[in-house]
């Protein structure tokens, strides 16, 4: 194979078929963003929605905004927005609350459907906040659960799963390396043995393809903030199969779970759709944030968007092993793309500094403990021309030393 050169690069952005969505982005200049995974840059669109919703909707509208711009019903119709892109049927999402929160909800709501059953399975390598709520649901249920963890590296995830499993809980898409795990073959595998499955999608929406309601997925939580580009801290989503919203309850019952909340009623009565998973008042001004990063996908193929992701990584990861094989990075993704997420990992013993050098010439990745340097792959902005870019400069980083100065060493509390 020849070398991979710089127009390389240039000729597959020039036959990238849906490179103008980039400018519907506010990108900073002199800026190359591979974190869209953990954050994702600002639409141009959200900085006029947001002017809007405050000087108008709040600042004129006042309160009669909840019934005039219908903000009472964004969590259902933002739902309804967001349910072709994981393949889902109108009335099955909503979106509210964290999706610490919404697993709690979901995964409380499991446990009281399958009753007699003790055992809810999870990966060692699951993403921790997940594997925090599990913790904390048991001790609520009074410890009376048995965690049992997937070892990390086990692809033989059925083995896991019997006639006493209440519950399988799992990430679509492994977090440290990228690594999708089959949610056809395990929700069918998990329903034949009698239990229900919990996907976090989290780093699943936006990027890649998914069919949650036709295969008969129970339940599934996800953020806003990553490729949907809700802004940080934005509220997450849950899914519901449709043939358990009416027999599911969920223990956070607050008032507009109701089913007629402005009656007031002294009585908990549960609406008997997804609305049954709201709890309190919506922040409205993060929801028009979402409102306007889901509007980019309104026209966009999945499949497309699927497609130029795969392209990406196999260009950053052929890259990587043209410029920098002598420098001792280990690709701790997989190698083969169908089993891999949108994002790039590598091992290196000296990731963070590393990080920090490329962060401070404007490439911008992340390191997660205790040696691994992520680069997400956002296919809706990112350029080819941005790999190139990152990755000689990343040679020149290392064949300079540059990254060994000790104001790269010193840790900050976000990594």
């Amino acid at each position: 194979m020849n070398n991979l050169a710089r127009e390389d690069f240039i000729k597959l952005d020039t036959l990238d078929l849906i490179k103008k969505v980039r400018e519907e982005f506010a990108l900073p200049k002199d800026v190359i963003y591979f974190d869209g995974n953990s954050l994702g840059p600002l639409p141009k669109n959200t900085i006029k929605s947001l002017e809007l919703v405050i000087q108008r909707e709040w600042g004129d509208g006042l309160i009669r905004s909840w019934n005039e711009e219908n903000w009472i019903n964004l969590p259902r119709n933002l739902g309804n927005q967001l349910a072709p892109l994981i393949g889902a049927k109108e009335g099955e999402v909503i979106v509210v609350d964290s999706t610490s929160i919404n697993l709690f909800k979901v995964l409380s709501s499991a446990l009281m459907l399958n009753k007699n059953r003790k055992v809810i399975v999870s990966e060692a390598a699951n993403f921790p906040s997940d594997l925090y709520i599990l913790e904390g649901v048991n001790n609520m249920f009074g410890e009376s659960y048995e965690r049992c963890l997937i070892d990390e590296g086990d692809d033989e995830i059925e083995k896991y799963i019997d006639s006493s499993t209440a519950v399988v809980v799992l990430s679509h898409i492994n977090y440290k390396t990228g690594r999708i795990t089959d949610l056809k073959k395990i929700t069918t595998f998990a329903h034949e043995k009698g239990a229900l499955v919990v996907w976090d999608i989290s780093h699943s929406v936006g990027v890649l393809p998914m069919n949650l309601h036709d295969l008969g997925v129970d339940f599934a939580v996800g953020c806003t903030y990553k490729h949907l580009n809700g802004g940080p801290g934005a509220p997450g989503f849950l899914f519901v199969h449709s043939s358990l919203i009416e027999k599911v309850s969920q223990p956070l019952t607050g008032w507009l779970g109701h089913i007629k909340p402005f009656d007031f009623e002294v009585e908990y009565q549960p609406a008997n759709d997804i609305n049954k998973f709201i709890c309190g008042t919506p922040p409205i001004i993060a929801y028009k944030a979402i409102e306007s990063g889901l509007e980019i996908f309104k026209d966009l193929s999945i499949i497309e968007i699927r497609e130029k992701s795969i392209k990406l990584s196999e260009m950053f990861i052929q890259l990587m092993q043209q410029e920098c094989t002598e420098f001792g990075f280990t690709l701790f993704s997989p190698k083969n793309s169908e089993q891999r997420g949108s994002q790039i990992s590598f091992l290196h013993e000296n990731a963070y500094s590393i990080i920090q050098a490329l962060i401070s010439h404007g490439i911008i990745g992340d390191y997660r403990e205790p040696n691994v340097m992520r680069f997400g792959i956002s296919p809706l902005y990112m350029r080819f021309e941005d790999v190139w870019n990152a990755i000689t400069c990343l040679r020149e980083i290392m064949q300079t030393g540059e990254w060994q100065s000790e104001k790269f060493k010193n840790k900050n509390y976000v990594t």
